[in-house]
């Protein structure tokens, strides 16, 4: 009878756990426009975002080339990726923070001169 209750307290946690789970199952592969609302107005890039687990890479598109993602995750809904901007002998590490609603995600990024708002649409979504 021990055994039972303990099964059946064992299942009722994974019900519980159940909607946690399922928004650990954000995934944001494939093709994105990620439009950013700088001092210098605003800028719409393609980027493309390859997910395995939590791990994430992929790369920008920008006017001086392609730019890797450094590092990057996805957590629950919460997305963060890194990347480095080089021109010339000059680079600049930016780090992205968002969220994930669906075929949407925004979030910041942080300069030297301060946050700066970003958004994303998956190419091909609603």
């Amino acid at each position: 009878m021990k055994k039972l209750k303990v099964l059946l307290a064992g299942v009722a946690l994974l019900a519980l756990a159940a909607p946690a789970l399922a928004q650990e199952m954000v995934d944001v592969t494939g093709e994105w426009e990620i439009t950013v609302e700088s001092p210098r107005g605003t800028r719409t890039q393609a980027i493309t975002f390859e997910q395995e687990g939590n791990s994430l890479t992929g790369a920008m598109e920008t006017q001086m080339g392609t730019t890797p993602i450094s590092t990057g995750s996805v957590n629950g809904n919460d997305i963060s990726f890194t990347m480095v901007f080089t021109r010339g002998d000059r680079s600049m590490e930016l780090a992205y923070t968002g969220t994930v609603e669906g075929d949407e995600m925004s979030g910041k990024f942080v300069t030297p001169r301060g946050e700066v708002p970003w958004t994303a649409k998956r190419k091909g979504g609603e």
